[in-house]
């Protein structure tokens, strides 16, 4: 009688779970545990992945927190990083991709922003009284 060792088959992966795999990586760069090529390449390989397992190594060094469950939308954290990562990169480039905004350069981006809608706002009034 021989005893053969059967190895399971791999699970493959539902776009669920690459979603779910996708949405822990932007929470991650949002917190600023990774930067942007490095999210960017992780990224790329969960939607290329094809197997559960293919999975696992993209998220083995992020934290299993609960704070996913909530209601799907970006925390205010990551919509101001994106907001900075976006500034920086029309500025100066490709290049300012290579490493994520501080909190200062995120606080500066967001009075920059609250400045130029005044600004505009001002200008709207300005405008309106020469006119009317």
């Amino acid at each position: 009688m021989t005893t053969e060792l059967v190895t399971p088959a791999p699970v493959r992966a539902s776009d669920a779970e690459r979603e779910d795999a996708v949405a822990r990586l932007h929470h991650a760069l949002g917190e600023g545990r990774l930067d942007l090529a490095e999210t960017e390449d992780r990224v790329t390989a969960a939607y290329g992945a094809q197997h559960r397992a293919e999975l696992l190594p993209l998220l083995a060094d992020l934290p299993h927190g609960s704070s996913l469950a909530g209601s799907g939308a970006p925390t205010w954290t990551a919509l101001w990083s994106s907001v900075a990562w976006g500034a920086r990169i029309a500025v100066l480039g490709s290049a300012a991709a290579a490493t994520a905004p501080t909190l200062r350069q995120s606080r500066t981006v967001a009075v920059l922003v609250v400045l130029a809608v005044a600004w505009m706002v001002l200008w709207a009034f300005v405008g309106a009284a020469v006119v009317g």
